[in-house]
């Protein structure tokens, strides 16, 4: 893509987005957002709503090599991201990305897919380990049930070797949760037990911690119902969580299909 094409998509994106404050120091902010592939006019957009968004850890998901994804991937670098992309994103199957800012970074071996990738980020001479996932889609038949059973056995198996006291897991798992509501039948029971091997792992989903009896959801369809795929998880020793929820604006502003999935964490011992 020429650059002159993304320095215009790049600069003056903002003009209509309000800027939040920049992360204070020793802040991780974190946004998770399933990005749909987007086409250049919703890659823009998508571009201005992260900028305008200042996180400092980005976790996109559902890319493909598409003029739209390396728009996004490069008015990113342009702001000042280091982006960590799979080694074969290139080939043209979905991927996912992982793009931080103001936090030294250092890429991690991934599980061979891309669908995951993970990288080590320095804070006051320690490392937080953050994996970003793009969960197989829930195509609701027995070959995308078993493919996603195999996806969940191996990349259970990828995390348990990966693991570091400090561990963040963010991404569109597409799974649900045990108990979601409203129930949902189509998912199976390896999905139910995906989300508990990542508590077994010692992961602890942000949402659930910061609002136990809420019932919300990142991706709404009249088809399928309403339902939540977007998921972030910590290890208790990653920080204190302050917030965690997600902001529609994306979904509603059809920048994309899904919610973000925005956290805060401060980090240090947790309180």
């Amino acid at each position: 893509m020429p650059d002159d094409l993304i320095q215009e998509a790049l600069f003056g994106s903002l003009d209509d987005e309000p800027a939040t404050s920049a992360p204070a120091p020793g802040e991780l902010r974190v946004c998770a957002l399933n990005i749909n592939n987007p086409s250049m006019q919703r890659a823009q957009q998508t571009l201005s709503w992260l900028l305008a968004n200042r996180s400092n850890v980005l976790i996109l998901t559902e890319l493909k090599p598409s003029d739209g994804t390396k728009l996004v991937i490069s008015g990113l670098t342009a702001e000042g991201f280091e982006v960590c992309l799979p080694p074969s994103w290139a080939g043209g199957s979905y991927f996912t990305a992982v793009a931080t800012r103001g936090l030294p970074q250092t890429s991690v071996a991934g599980p061979g897919d891309p669908r995951a990738v993970a990288v080590d980020v320095e804070h006051d001479g320690e490392q937080i380990r953050i994996v970003g996932l793009y969960g197989p889609t829930n195509g609701m038949t027995t070959d995308s049930s078993d493919r996603r059973r195999a996806f969940q056995k191996t990349f259970l198996e990828y995390l348990h070797t990966i693991r570091r006291p400090k561990l963040l897991l963010a991404g569109d798992l597409n799974i649900v949760e045990p108990g979601h509501q409203p129930p949902m039948a189509s998912f199976e029971e390896h999905d139910y037990a995906f989300y508990t091997g990542l508590q077994r792992l010692g992961l602890v989903d942000a949402f659930r911690q910061a609002h136990p009896a809420l019932h919300e959801h990142s991706w709404i369809s009249d088809r399928y119902g309403a339902q939540r795929l977007d998921h972030l998880f910590a290890t208790p020793a990653t920080g204190t969580l302050v917030s965690c929820a997600y902001d529609h604006t994306p979904r509603t502003s059809r920048i994309t299909d899904h919610a973000a999935l925005l956290a805060t964490f401060t980090l240090g011992v947790p309180a």
